[in-house]
């Protein structure tokens, strides 16, 4: 995790990107070339409505879906707004966050390209960003159920100095039910868990 040392500042390049377990963060580096594998279109009645295209690995879209169904039967709507990002489209952002906020207030919130989990295939952004989805009854919902679909919170409260990143109510990662669900007993961030546990 290379917690010793600031962030962004001791940084190597991920060598299998389309592992399931893969970790991108402040301290772990896609290539700028990198596209996954088995990128899908997230059908329409699975993201909002704003006339963009969304992009999911299979496995992904394919839990998502699963959980979306599931959440509805209890009345609840969960729809993707954000999904798969390629590098150029999140340096554009970054670098937009950057002009208008500076580059430590956009580092709290922003990654530098080939930093961002997006840029895996493997992470969404559900309904709404902003720190009130929280007190939704969806997100209470996710909070309970979304291991048992392979999502876990990536970016929780109080976290922030693990982390890297403000708290991000909206964000999951898809790692698989096996290892989502031992990343939510263990109560530690994915950064942790993939230190103490998977990298031992």
């Amino acid at each position: 995790m290379n917690l010793d040392f600031p962030f962004y500042h001791y940084i190597e390049k991920i060598g299998n990107p389309d592992a399931l377990d893969v970790l991108c963060n402040k301290y772990y580096q896609l290539s700028s070339d990198f596209t996954p594998g088995n990128l899908v279109s997230v059908p329409e009645s699975y993201h909002v409505n704003d006339g963009k295209a969304y992009k999911l690995k299979q496995n992904a879209l394919d839990a998502f879906m699963l959980m979306v169904d599931s959440a509805k039967e209890k009345n609840l709507s969960l729809r993707i707004i954000s999904a798969y990002r390629s590098s150029d489209f999140q340096a554009n952002l970054y670098n937009k966050y950057v002009a208008n906020n500076g580059k430590e207030a956009a580092d709290r919130f922003s990654a530098r390209p080939g930093h961002s989990e997006h840029e895996t295939g493997l992470a969404i952004d559900i309904n709404d960003v902003s720190q009130a989805f929280e007190n939704t009854e969806e997100f209470k919902w996710l909070i309970e159920n979304a291991h048992l679909y392979g999502f876990i919170l990536r970016y929780p409260k109080g976290k922030e100095h693990l982390t890297g990143y403000m708290y991000e109510p909206w964000h999951f990662r898809y790692l698989g039910v096996e290892l989502a669900t031992k990343v939510k007993t263990s109560g530690l961030t994915y950064d942790e868990y993939y230190a103490m546990v998977i990298l031992k």
